[in-house]
């Protein structure tokens, strides 16, 4: 079972901006939206250096989720350079489902503070 987007993180960040708090899902949504296609390219491209790196980038930009089904596969994915491409491809897999849920609890939010 997928877990649910825990936003207490982002709401302590925003200290009461709405106005951030939007800003920053927004971003958020966007990058959920384009890195896993981007991911898969770099796996089709058996780039595993820029693969790891866009993980990493991910990572960096979700942090504020503390979501940590998506934090351990981003984890794993940017460590992933001396890792087979075919278990890099299940994680992705695993990690595409993940950010379904995500997109959803993101725009949920964005729809109830907008």
């Amino acid at each position: 079972m997928i877990n649910h987007v825990d936003f207490s993180g982002l709401y302590d960040v925003a200290d009461g901006d709405e106005d951030f708090l939007v800003s920053v899902l927004m971003v958020i949504e966007k990058n959920l939206n384009e890195f896993p296609n981007q991911l898969q390219t770099h796996l089709d491209e058996n780039d595993t250096v820029a693969f790891a790196k866009k993980a990493h980038k991910l990572k960096s930009s979700t942090a504020y989720l503390k979501h940590k089904d998506l934090e351990t596969l981003l984890l794993f994915m940017e460590d992933g350079n001396d890792v087979e491409i075919s278990v890099l491809q299940d994680k992705l897999d695993t990690f595409q489902q993940v950010v379904k849920v995500i997109l959803d609890d993101v725009q949920q939010k964005i729809d109830e503070l907008g």
